[in-house]
C-alpha cells in the first residue's frame, strides 16, 4: 500500500511539472497608458505602459472592457475574488490614478458600462453564473447575508452611479436584468428615459 500511495504521489507530480501552460494576456483600458494584465508568469493586475515592459500598479484580479471606466483621474473596475469553498465572487471598486489606492464601492456587484448619459450601470446583488448560483447550496447560504440577492431568479437590482462621485442616483429591481435586453433596456438609453 505505501509503494502504490508512493507511485500515485510521484504520477499526479509527473504530470503538474508536464503542463508547461502559460497565461500571459493583457487587455488595454481605454483611453489610458494602463492594462489589465492575466498571466502564469506575473502578477495579475493593472499595469502601466506597454503589454512587454508595463509596471504593475495594483495587484488582483480585475475586470476590463466593459467591466472598466475612467472618469478623470478615477478608475472604475470589476475585481473578482474566490471564497475557500470555490464561489466567485465580483465587487465593484475604485482607484485613483494617481495613489493607485483601491476603495471597494459595493460586494456582490458588477460594472456593466455606461449609459447613454454617462452614468455608470452595475447588477446588485449579482453572483457569477460560474459559480451555478440557482443550484449550488452555497450561493444560497451566501445569499442569507445579503437582501439583494436572490440566486434562485434572474432577477438583480439595476444601479445608476454618478461616476464623478460614485454614489447610486438612481436603483431599480427588475426581474429581466439577466437576460439579453439589458442593453437596450438600460445601456443604450439615457437615465431621464430609464426613470420614465
Amino acid at each position: 500500500m505505501i509503494f502504490s500511495a508512493i507511485i500515485f504521489l510521484f504520477t499526479i507530480k509527473l504530470v503538474d511539472l508536464s503542463d508547461h501552460t502559460a497565461v500571459n494576456d493583457y487587455y488595454p483600458i481605454e483611453g489610458t497608458d494602463l492594462g489589465v494584465r492575466y498571466s502564469s508568469l506575473s502578477p495579475n493586475g493593472i499595469y502601466q505602459g506597454g503589454k512587454t515592459t508595463g509596471q504593475l500598479k495594483l495587484e488582483g484580479t480585475f475586470g476590463y472592457d466593459w467591466g472598466a471606466a475612467v472618469e478623470g483621474n478615477t478608475l472604475y473596475l470589476n475585481e473578482y475574488t474566490s471564497t475557500d469553498v470555490g464561489v466567485m465572487l465580483c465587487q465593484l471598486v475604485r482607484v485613483d490614478l494617481d495613489s493607485y489606492d483601491k476603495e471597494i464601492l459595493r460586494r456582490d456587484t458588477i460594472l456593466q458600462g455606461r449609459c447613454a448619459s454617462g452614468e455608470l450601470v452595475c447588477l446588485g446583488g449579482y453572483l457569477m453564473p460560474s459559480s451555478f448560483p440557482a443550484t449550488n447550496p452555497l450561493c444560497k447560504f451566501y445569499a442569507m447575508s445579503d437582501p439583494d440577492i436572490r440566486p434562485a431568479d434572474s432577477s438583480a437590482l439595476v444601479l445608476f452611479l454618478d461616476p464623478a462621485t460614485g454614489e447610486v442616483v438612481y436603483s431599480v429591481r427588475d426581474d429581466e436584468a439577466l437576460t439579453e435586453s439589458f442593453e437596450g433596456r438600460y445601456l443604450a438609453r439615457t437615465l431621464q428615459e430609464v426613470m420614465g
